[in-house]
């Protein structure tokens, strides 16, 4: 009987020690797979290309002031219709489609002598208790339109050629837009971009180390920031510059990659 028990040491400690060898070996796998394995890298890629805005809109209007009387009223109204007419067989002149062409109504604001000076009643009505010294008639045009450089020369030249006509002619600052549809092409060619350069910025990381990257995790697309070239505005909520007809268009993509 004791000759058996000894026979059965041996086997025991080989047993045990077989079985801490195999308690280390699951261990580290656990902690391998719940570490390295589950380990993943999170970055932001990015994609930018310049464009050319392909809508502009141009917004101007001509004013009159008459007296007050009903004749001067009447006289006043046609003025500005001829104003009018001039102004338009101007634009068709340079190239302006008239469906291009967009105008609001006349408007009629009293002006009132105070004794605290003059007052349009467009901002302070009839109730300033001054006399009615006359009437300002104003018009407002818009220009939408994809000429983007031919209106743009248009609204550099019309302010001093109007004038010079004797039609008190106001201009604002052009406006530059990309159209819906010129958006919706670029879109997915630059976040197939963006999605790349995030996963070359991710290799450019975890090569030091050892590692490699693997799948794609997730990922979600960033606000679309729309710029002057050259410019260095960027906002959080995203940006869409109107002032220049070169734009930067930046598209962000935020991703996380596993690492294997």
């Amino acid at each position: 009987m004791n000759e058996n028990k000894k026979s059965l040491v041996p086997f025991g400690i080989i047993l045990g020690g077989s079985l801490i060898i195999v308690s280390i070996i699951v261990g580290y796998v656990i902690y391998y797979v719940k570490t390295y394995d589950n380990a993943v890298i999170t970055v932001t890629g990015v994609a930018q290309k310049e464009v050319k805005s392909d809508i502009i809109k141009w917004r101007s209007s001509f004013s009159r002031q008459i007296g007050p009387a009903s004749s001067d009223l009447e006289n006043g109204s046609a003025e500005m219709k001829n104003d009018l007419n001039s102004i338009l067989s101007y634009f068709t002149s340079n190239g302006v489609a008239t469906s291009d062409i967009s105008m609001d109504p006349m408007s009629v604001d009293p002006i009132y002598q105070t004794a605290n000076g003059t007052y349009s009643g467009k901002f302070y009505g009839g109730g300033v208790g001054g006399t009615l010294t006359g009437y300002n008639l104003t018009q407002n045009i818009l220009i939408e339109s994809g000429n983007v450089d031919g209106i743009t020369k248009l609204a550099q030249d019309a302010p001093q050629y109007l004038i010079g006509k004797g039609i008190v002619f106001s201009s604002q600052n052009p406006e530059y837009y990309l159209k819906n549809s010129t958006l919706d092409s670029l879109r997915s060619e630059m976040l197939s971009d963006a999605l790349g350069n995030a996963k070359s910025r991710a290799e450019s990381i975890t090569e030091g180390v050892g590692a490699s990257v693997g799948n794609l995790r997730s990922s979600s697309i960033g606000v679309t920031q729309i710029t002057p070239v050259n410019s260095t505005e960027v906002s959080d909520y995203g940006t869409y510059d109107t002032t220049s007809i070169q734009k930067l268009l930046t598209y962000l993509v935020h991703t996380t990659f596993t690492l294997k």
